[in-house]
């Protein structure tokens, strides 16, 4: 356990909140027939496609919040890359509903998919309870990107929500992927001030027949 005297281990991070829309909404859905089994299942699949994805420690899944994650990236990743990763878990998403959860549903939500919010900056690493916590505001800011990319959008699925800093960070190209420039108000961040960030949407693609998960390769 982290002691009090000890100096605080400061690291810089790209931080990545990802949710599944209308996860409630599915879930008493598939409580209301007795198929709570289907959603166990995604989640243990989705924990099994971030395992492969991050093979080689591209990045830290640090942790599962319930119907989401909080990913941990280097700063020196590249936007590239960091995008290829998103639309690759988006992409397993979107045919794993397809596959396991819709044919299941009495009444599909209106939006279903995958929201994320991306900061960047100094977290305070720690570890408490035996178990590696971070604090830090762009952990917070993340979250309230995540929440806020719903705002003023009816199809929200599979796009980013990035903070203006992160954005400007990652150096993305010109034209890597469709992006407009937007300002939300962030709850409990800048006293409720508009916040300057930048809107992204992944690229996923058509639906297509799922592969067995061990078959499955990434480029």
């Amino acid at each position: 356990m982290t002691r009090t005297s000890s100096q605080p281990k400061i690291e810089d991070k790209v931080i990545v909140f990802f949710d599944m829309c209308s996860s409630s909404t599915i879930l008493e859905d598939l409580h209301s027939t007795g198929n709570l089994h289907a959603m166990r299942n995604l989640l243990i699949d989705m924990k099994k496609r971030l395992i492969l994805l991050n093979e080689g420690g591209r990045f830290e899944p640090y942790k599962f919040i319930g119907d989401g994650w909080v990913l941990l990236f280097p700063p020196d990743v590249s936007a590239k890359e960091l995008i290829l990763i998103l639309e690759q878990l988006s992409r397993f998403y979107r045919d794993a509903l397809v596959e396991h959860i819709t044919p299941l549903l009495q009444s599909q939500p209106d939006v279903m998919g995958l929201t994320f919010g991306v900061d960047k900056g100094a977290l305070i690493r720690m570890v408490m309870m035996d178990r590696v916590e971070y604090i830090g505001r762009a952990l917070n800011v993340a979250s309230r990107l995540q929440s806020a990319i719903k705002d003023r959008d009816r199809k929200p699925a599979y796009k980013a929500l990035l903070s203006k800093h992160a954005f400007e960070g990652l150096d993305m190209a010109d034209g890597l992927r469709q992006t407009w420039n937007v300002t939300r108000k962030l709850r409990n961040i800048r006293d409720g001030k508009p916040c300057d960030c930048v809107k992204m949407k992944l690229y996923v693609g058509a639906p297509k027949k799922m592969k067995p998960l061990a078959a499955t390769k990434f480029s």
